[in-house]
């Protein structure tokens, strides 16, 4: 009997009928926007201030790189700084790029959290294709352009000719 009424409880369908209230709770959805949010803007400052350290970085690369030195010592003091200066460099530029993509990876996760990650897809994929063609038609007017200055040569150079002989004088 038992094991019959563990089966019949097991295998039978149950259809939720309930007419209860239920209380909704959006804390657990804003609490975690919240937390992504805070979790930007600390990225932000980081990035701002790895920005500032590679642009000074970049400054004294500049300076150094226009300053004379005329003594042996200096010369190979500035080899070993220079190096120093590019490891600096290009630690920077490492660490803005990590942050840059885990400031994306979070910017997507809080789009889906909003519900908006398919209509920023839509725009970011629109920008591109306008950005596409605005390229491509900038590329197509040069050249058009270009080419019809070519194709009037012959004829910008009779004109030329035609002015010359009408502005000589005898």
């Amino acid at each position: 009997m038992l094991r019959a009424n563990f089966f019949y409880k097991f295998f039978r369908y149950r259809k939720n009928n309930s007419n209860e209230i239920v209380k909704y709770n959006a804390n657990k959805k804003n609490d975690l926007q919240n937390q992504i949010n805070n979790e930007i803007i600390d990225i932000d400052q980081k990035i701002a201030e790895n920005s500032k350290a590679l642009l000074q970085a970049q400054t004294i690369r500049l300076r150094s790189t226009f300053s004379k030195s005329y003594n042996f010592i200096e010369k190979l003091s500035t080899n070993v700084y220079k190096k120093k200066l590019e490891e600096s460099i290009n630690w920077h530029q490492k660490q803005i790029q990590e942050l840059y993509l885990k400031r994306r990876e979070l910017q997507i996760n809080l789009e889906k959290l909003k519900g908006t990650f398919w209509l920023n897809q839509f725009k970011r994929f629109l920008t591109i294709i306008f950005l596409g063609f605005f390229i491509f038609l900038s590329i197509f007017i040069f050249l058009s352009g270009f080419m019809i200055i070519i194709y009037l040569l012959p004829l910008l150079i009779l004109i030329f000719i035609g002015y010359l002989l009408a502005t000589k004088k005898y």
